[in-house]
């Protein structure tokens, strides 16, 4: 490396296509930091997270990513690198042990680290990054805080770089986060949950088995976090716009989102609906009458693609439907065609023929009375 000069924020981060390490990387990225991905090959008997850590690479645009071959199963020793049996249990609500699972792969972090600092070391990175977790874990060693201390310490007395006084430090932000935090963390930093994979035994399609220790950590951590659902029926225009825009005029500028003067008037009302205090759905009831008591319309209803195909889009509309009964009202709206099933399943009925909205699409007429 002589001669060479670091000028870049850059991080190699152990990518293993689980939704840890993917947030550690999304995290990284929003930190202003390039990041390299390395992920590592090791005989795993999970392979389909080889194929995760790519569509994550991807979707995230890390411009380089390395896939390096280490076959551990050499050594054995572990159920993903041996012929072992992965325990399951009964249970998806089964907790996890806290004693060292035999899915603990010997030395594996200590393995990986080790080759993330030769990388990060060649490519003048001063960073890695990696998805360590010491609160909802299943025991292992090299996952717990004391390890990360003293690799970063044995980082900086191995290398040119830490000897000559340009330290490598260690990136863990989920050391301390509970997995709800977690995944609220991923959704928050647009991390594409739904490409990765935390399962110790996928079936050959690559789906999760659903019963090992990670698949019931992840499982629990989903319905804990799907629990927390509100909405705010008191909200402020200016809350719903990024709703609005980036599920409805993406790619187009914000004004386009905004419906004027009628937003701030004291008979208009903007719902927005949050879970785990992320803010994933909108609707604005407006005073605008149509003939047959229909006295509400609805605008820009909207939910963020990951949180589709949960019923939240049904609870924003019941909850419309409550406002509108309580005015003793109905409620009417312009429904593109491809949410007509959501709104047919709260009770509305289409009416009239099917149009078309320049530059959005076909529509129906939809209308509820209480």
């Amino acid at each position: 490396m002589e001669g060479q000069e670091n000028t870049k924020k850059s991080a190699v981060v152990l990518l293993s296509g689980g939704l840890d390490s993917a947030t550690v990387a999304a995290f990284l990225q929003q930190e202003g930091y390039e990041v390299l991905a390395l992920t590592i090959d090791y005989g795993q008997r999970h392979r389909a997270e080889l194929a995760a850590a790519a569509k994550v690479a991807q979707h995230l645009g890390i411009q380089e990513h390395r896939v390096m071959r280490l076959d551990l199963r050499a050594f054995g020793g572990s159920a993903l690198t041996d012929d072992l049996e992965v325990p399951k249990s009964a249970a998806t609500r089964d907790a996890v042990a806290s004693d060292i699972p035999i899915t603990y792969v010997p030395a594996r972090n200590t393995i990986f680290l080790s080759l993330a600092l030769g990388f990060a070391e060649a490519r003048g990175a001063h960073t890695l990054g990696i998805g360590v977790n010491a609160v909802d874990y299943s025991g292992y060693p090299d996952c717990r805080p004391d390890f990360v201390a003293k690799f970063a310490e044995l980082a900086n007395l191995a290398t040119r770089e830490g000897v000559e006084g340009r330290p490598i430090t260690l990136a863990t932000p989920l050391l301390h986060r509970s997995k709800v935090d977690i995944l609220r963390l991923a959704y928050e930093l647009q991390v594409p949950v739904a490409s990765t994979l935390s399962c110790y035994d996928p079936r050959s399609e690559g789906e999760p088995c659903g019963l090992c220790d990670a698949c019931r950590l992840r499982l629990q951590a989903e319905e804990e976090f799907f629990r927390q659902v509100e909405v705010d029926c008191q909200a402020s225009a200016e809350r719903v716009w990024p709703l609005r825009h980036r599920n409805l005029r993406q790619g187009k500028p914000l004004e386009t989102a905004k419906y004027g003067e009628v937003e701030h008037l004291p008979t208009t009302l903007h719902l927005v609906l949050s879970v785990g205090g992320l803010d994933v759905g909108c609707a604005t009831l407006l005073a605008e009458e149509r003939a047959g008591g229909f006295g509400l319309r609805m605008r820009g209803v909207a939910i963020d693609a990951p949180f589709r195909g949960r019923g939240l889009g049904k609870r924003l509309l019941q909850e419309a439907q409550r406002i509108a009964a309580a005015r003793g009202t109905g409620l009417w709206c312009q429904a593109r065609v491809s949410a007509i099933p959501v709104y047919q399943s709260c009770g509305f009925e289409r009416v009239g023929e099917e149009f078309s909205i320049p530059d959005i699409g076909p529509h129906y007429v939809m209308q509820w009375l209480p």
